[in-house]
Formats: structure tokens, C-alpha cells, sequence
């Protein structure tokens, strides 16, 4: 085999990376320079065609009509909806309304990254803590450790169905597949970190960047509102019936498709006494006001009142999100069948990623190809929704990928 392309390519990783790029910018610029590239590192949801679904319908027209209103030159808030959004917010979640006086929300201005700076700054900031160690889920989202060096403490990784505990530890765990792997937690994992957490009285952080993706296989013959459900069930109603304090940070890029607007997150803050959320609040402001989100972009508040008033027509495009990728898992399910990395399109995996192991060589031989997933620590993390819709094509991906990862 040839791979004078595929080592040229890989010496020009190398040389982004001494100029400071990471991994996920390097798959990018590698891309982007190919004019046959297949991006298979970009954290969006692609089409069978390799270009990303188009931007929320609903929250584009009112992008449109909030730019307009943006002539008067003025600043502007959505502070007087911010009631309504937090309903909209836990209906979307199809939490339970006899909870709903548990939760108050937050919305910082820039995205799902936002919303869990703005849960652990929240939680770091409460009287009750004491906390000198972020605990997290290993093969994690890599801006973890960043988070916690900025914010002071120390960093630890944990295997990923353990139970973190430590009374200095305070844990993130992840409400849905793992950001980078896709991995699903258990059945009743959840529920065993809700009961460590109870006893020993410690918050946690939920980090909910994909919200029902685990599911996305059932789209076709499951209603939304009952995948919904399902999810919210197995992720967060253990902690809310434990009457543990959490911190959620809610993605909604993902789920609404609107990574070209990144028009905010959701931090939803919750405790099991009424009372206390809701002597929370002022902290909660707080921690937005300090971090600039009280400043709304009109993305932003196109997106909160498309939640509002749109909701029906959110979900259905949350729906449409599911479906796309059902359809690239199940190729790939197919595809990969009798290979190594087979079981990572089975039950115990979801989402938008897989970050298989890689064979020496891998690099320079995917590359060869013209494919760009993001190599990092000898693995190979690829988006699964960059599968293209041909038929041939996509499987002549695919074998190159069971070929060089396992």
C-alpha cells in the first residue's frame, strides 16, 4: 500500500501540534486543507452527504425577528421569561411536574461549555463546600482538567463505572453516552452514585450533553415524550428521589441542532427542600452575572423564546436530530459487523462518538484515505453521523476503520 499521502498528512499533524494545536482543531485544519476530506472529528451532526444538518428552523426565524429588534441599540433581556423557560426547560426534560419547585435555572450566554463552568463555579461557591478535588469519569471530556485548574483544585480520573466518593470529591458524572466515547453507564449505576452521594451529603454535577441520545434507536417506534422519560428516568430522577443537590448543565446544541448559533446552555440547579433552591437563587445570579452571561446575544434570546413558545416544534427537530443518528448507527452496525469494534455500535453505546483504540500505523493509513477522525492517546475518535449515506462508500470507510482500530 501506498501512503505517501496518508504520511505527508501525518507529518503535518505533527507540526500543528508543536504549534500548539489540539487534537480536535488539528483533525479540522487537516480537513479542511483536503479537498476529497471526509471529517469524521467535528462535533456536530453531519448528513449522509458530509454536511451538517441545517441550523434549527425555529430558532433561526427568530434569530431573524430578534436581529431586527437589535436597531434600537440597546441592551436587551429575556429576564421577565426566565420563569417560563425554567417550566419549559424541566417539561423538555419530562422531569416530573411535583418536583418542578426543587429546580431554578440558569442560562450562560456560551453554550454546554458554559453550563458546566457555571454548575461547578455555582457548587464550588456554596457555603457547604469543601471540596479540593474534581472528580470525573476516565476518558472524560478533556476541558475537565482545564475547568479545575482554572477554578484551583485538584483533578482525578475514576474508572467509568465507579462510584466517586471521597469526602474532598466532588463528582461529575455524566447524564447520558460519554461526550468522547459514547459509552452508556450501566443500568442502576446511577441510582448506586445517588445513594453514595445521599449518605454522604455531597452535591454533584450532571453533565447532560446529549440528552436522550442513548435512545436514538428506539426514535422510530418510541414517541418522543416517552424516550424522553426513559432517559430522565435512568440519568436524574435517582438523584432527585435520593434527595441528593445537584448541579445539571444541559446541552441544547446537540439535541436542537444550532452549533452554528451556539445560543446557550442550561444550568438547572436542584435541591430536595423547596426553600433552600430557592435561597440558591441569588448565588445562581451571581454566578452568571460575574461570568457576563446576564448579557444576552439575540441568539440567545431567539433560542429562549423558540423554547417557550416553540416547544413542540423543538422537540420535533430534537426528533429529527435522534433519527439521523439511528440511521448512521445502524450503518454502521451493519458495517462493522464481525470486526473489533462491532461491540461499540451495540446496546452499551450511543451518541454522537467512539473513541476505539488504534493499531501502529492507524494514523498515516486512515488519513491515506482521506479521513479525519481526532487522534489522541492512541485512540481514534470518531463521529459516527460522518458515515456518508452511500452505500459503498461507506463501507469502504468503514473496513478501514476495522482494519486499524479495535
Amino acid at each position: 500500500m501506498n501512503l505517501d499521502f496518508g504520511n505527508a498528512v501525518q507529518q503535518s499533524a505533527r507540526t500543528l501540534k508543536q504549534e500548539g494545536r489540539d487534537a480536535n482543531q488539528i483533525a479540522k485544519v487537516l480537513c479542511d486543507r483536503d479537498p476529497d476530506g471526509h471529517n469524521y472529528g467535528i462535533g456536530i451532526i453531519l448528513g449522509g452527504d458530509g454536511r451538517p444538518m441545517p441550523t434549527s428552523p425555529t430558532v433561526l426565524e427568530g434569530l431573524k425577528e430578534e436581529l431586527a429588534n437589535s436597531s434600537a441599540g440597546s441592551y436587551m433581556s429575556s429576564a421577565k421569561s426566565m420563569e417560563d423557560l425554567r417550566r419549559s426547560v424541566l417539561a423538555w426534560q419530562r422531569i416530573p411536574e411535583k418536583f418542578w419547585d426543587r429546580f431554578i435555572l440558569a442560562v450562560p450566554s456560551d453554550a454546554g461549555t458554559g453550563a458546566v463552568v457555571t454548575a461547578l463555579q455555582f457548587t464550588l461557591a456554596l457555603e457547604s463546600a469543601s471540596f479540593s478535588i474534581l472528580g470525573v469519569e476516565e476518558l472524560g471530556w478533556p476541558p475537565y482538567k482545564a475547568m479545575a485548574r482554572l477554578a484551583r483544585i485538584d483533578f482525578q480520573e475514576h474508572p467509568a463505572d465507579d462510584v466517586i466518593d471521597g469526602a474532598d470529591v466532588l463528582p461529575i458524572y455524566q447524564a447520558g453516552p460519554m461526550n468522547t466515547t459514547g459509552r452508556v453507564s450501566r443500568a442502576g449505576l446511577m441510582s448506586d452514585r445517588a445513594r453514595s452521594a445521599a449518605k454522604r451529603g455531597c452535591p454533584v454535577i450532571l453533565d447532560r450533553a446529549y440528552s436522550g441520545f442513548e435512545l436514538a434507536r428506539h426514535a422510530a417506534d418510541m414517541e418522543y415524550g416517552e424516550l424522553m422519560a426513559r432517559s430522565t428516568a435512568r440519568f436524574i430522577t435517582p438523584f432527585i428521589e435520593h434527595g441528593v443537590p445537584f448541579c445539571m448543565a444541559l446541552s441544547p446544541t446537540k439535541a436542537f441542532v444550532t452549533f452554528a448559533l451556539r445560543p446557550c446552555g442550561f444550568t438547572l440547579v436542584h435541591h430536595p427542600s423547596p426553600e433552600t433552591v430557592t435561597a440558591w437563587k441569588p448565588l445562581l445570579n451571581a454566578a452568571i452575572r460575574a461570568r457576563g452571561s446576564a448579557f444576552e446575544h439575540p441568539a440567545t434570546r431567539a433560542f429562549i423564546r423558540a423554547m417557550i413558545e416553540k416547544r413542540p416544534q423543538m422537540e420535533k427537530e430534537h426528533g429529527t436530530a435522534l433519527a439521523r443518528l439511528a440511521e448512521a448507527e445502524s450503518m454502521w452496525r451493519r458495517l462493522a459487523e464481525g470486526s473489533a469494534i462491532e461491540p461499540l455500535f451495540g446496546e452499551d453505546y450511543a451518541g454522537l462518538f467512539r473513541n476505539p483504540n488504534i493499531r501502529q500505523g492507524a494514523e498515516a493509513a486512515i488519513y491515506n484515505d482521506h479521513l479525519y477522525p481526532v487522534f489522541a492517546q492512541n485512540r481514534c475518535r470518531l463521529n459516527v453521523t460522518g458515515i456518508p449515506g452511500d452505500e459503498q462508500l461507506a463501507a469502504k470507510q468503514v473496513r478501514v476503520y476495522t482494519q486499524y482500530c479495535h
